[in-house]
């Protein structure tokens, strides 16, 4: 007979087993070694990579009769490297055509070692040659300025031009030349203007843009951010006048150069220009019976005779062809161009053509063609200026002008956008009277009083 813990002993050894064979296969347990917290840098702390520091700059300009070889020198470039960056830089410029206003900036580290060559030889880019060093082999590129546009008006009532009309405008003197050229077909702005006349412009301002620290000076140019660079396009303008007024909005599109039309689309540029130079006055109007300065005998005067200081550039009134240039007897040194099959334009009492003026030449409109002088029967110097209208003198001032071909119809809605965005600007425009700065301020320069507009 069995005894009675048997049972429960057979019992505890099949638990037992198992368990003790689990615990001697199973693995000691892995100890992870402590990781320490990494220290975290504070904001505060000085960055591994110390910022280098800003080079020096040496500007100068290459000046009259200087060479980018001199220049070389003077930077202190070695002889062989020298020759390098002669010939670098000769891929990209006209080394023998440097002008003397040329500006070159070398820069250099802190130990007085030239790091690169900058060469300006035009107002809108420049050329940064990198010498080798840490940096690698030597190199070059050009790079264009950014100019930055922005949008400004003027306005004035005339009291005796245009110029002293926007006088107080940043740089009137470009302005008043740029609103000129725009009006030149419907208004001579040297001889039209009232007292109490009107003028409003909306135009573009160009400025320099962000400029690397090596940029080097060229000439007077803009050099720093923010410098005035030019004016860009005349946008709109107003001429408004007693004997005189005129609109004109600025139409372009993506493939289209551009020009200047009114209200209705009718081009501003007409056939022929309202004068053919800027002049002082009209020291002689048209006529059918004018007694001669020279002769004393009353004869018709075809044509309008302009004062004007000698060496004034004359220009052509409208696109031709020169028929003759020389000598044109009493008319003295002078250029008669065709115009189509209907016009004749003359230009007498020069002192001199333009390069290039000989018969059967073609001109453009507003080419110069020769100078004011006072060759052939003459008192003084001026411009002698006629037009023939199928063989018979006709009135520069009076004739009906032949206008260009209109806006074509794919660009009326760039015009209607041009008006939609200018025409409240122009009526925001408030014009005020403007001191006349040339009177209150004589001067001895005739090309002064000629530039006046």
């Amino acid at each position: 007979m069995n005894p009675p813990y048997r049972p429960y002993l057979l019992l505890a050894l099949c638990v037992a087993v198992p368990v003790a064979a689990v615990l001697w296969l199973s693995p000691s347990p892995v100890q992870r070694p402590t990781v320490e917290p990494a220290y975290v840098a504070s904001v505060e702390a000085t960055p591994v990579v110390a910022e280098s520091e800003p080079l020096a700059v040496e500007r100068f300009f290459i000046g009259q009769g200087g060479t980018l070889a001199a220049a070389c020198e003077r930077a202190g470039l070695e002889p062989e490297l020298h020759r390098e960056v002669l010939a670098i830089a000769s891929r990209h410029l006209d080394l023998r055509r440097l002008s003397p206003r040329t500006g070159i900036a070398v820069s250099r580290d802190p130990e007085g070692r030239p790091v690169s060559l900058a060469i300006r030889s035009e107002s809108d880019r420049f050329l940064r040659v990198t010498l080798p060093g840490a940096t690698g082999a030597l190199r070059a590129e050009l790079l264009p300025l950014t100019v930055q546009t922005r949008v400004e008006t003027a306005g004035g009532v005339i009291s005796s031009s245009v110029a002293q009309a926007l006088g107080r405008t940043a740089n009137s003197h470009i302005l008043t030349q740029a609103y000129a050229d725009i009006f030149q077909w419907d208004v001579d702005l040297l001889v039209d203007p009232r007292p109490g006349d009107q003028v409003k412009v909306v135009y573009e301002v160009e400025t320099l843009g962000a400029v690397s620290n090596d940029l080097p000076r060229f000439g007077d140019a803009a050099v720093t951010s923010g410098d005035f660079v030019g004016l860009g396009r005349i946008l709109a303008a107003t001429y408004q006048g007693s004997i005189a007024e005129a609109t004109a909005f600025w139409v372009e599109d993506g493939g289209f150069s551009g020009d200047y039309y009114d209200t209705d689309g009718r081009p501003l540029r007409k056939s022929f220009l309202k004068s053919p130079l800027n002049y002082r006055r009209i020291s002689s109007g048209f006529s059918r019976a004018r007694r001669h300065p020279v002769t004393r005998r009353v004869v018709p005067h075809h044509g309008i005779d302009f004062a004007a200081a000698p060496g004034t550039p004359v220009t052509a009134t409208a696109d031709g062809r020169v028929v003759s240039a020389g000598w044109d007897g009493p008319l003295g040194q002078a250029v008669r161009l065709r115009h189509g099959s209907e016009y004749i334009t003359i230009y007498g009492h020069l002192r001199g053509f333009a390069r290039g003026i000989s018969a059967g030449v073609d001109i453009k409109q507003g080419q110069v063609i020769g100078y004011v002088g006072s060759t052939g029967r003459a008192t003084g110097p001026h411009l002698h200026y006629t037009v023939l209208q199928n063989g018979r003198a006709i009135n520069p001032m009076k004739m009906n002008n032949p206008t260009v071909e209109p806006l074509e119809d794919r660009l009326l809605p760039w015009l209607a956008e041009s008006r939609r965005r200018y025409q409240p600007v122009l009526e925001a425009i408030h014009a005020e009277p403007q001191i006349d700065m040339a009177s209150a301020q004589p001067t001895d320069d005739p090309n002064e009083i000629v530039s006046g507009m």
